[in-house]
């Protein structure tokens, strides 16, 4: 592209005019819209299924070991 099609492009993209975007409103939007997602989809997953059985041999019940 040399100087002559720069200026006609110039004048052609003259009349269109793109305001400013604001980013950081976006960003706080689309994370908003995540977390609730987030929390919705918890809070109805929570109520679908009964809880499982408790293990009784987990590894954090057990005292730990001393070294002698």
């Amino acid at each position: 592209m040399n100087r002559r099609d720069q200026e006609l492009l110039d004048k052609q993209l003259h009349a269109i005019y793109v305001p400013p975007r604001n980013d950081g409103v976006l960003m706080l939007a689309v994370l908003a819209i995540f977390f609730a997602g987030i929390a919705l989809g918890g809070f109805l997953y929570a109520y679908t299924s009964e809880p499982g059985p408790v293990p009784m041999n987990v590894a954090s019940i057990a005292p730990p070991l001393t070294q002698q």
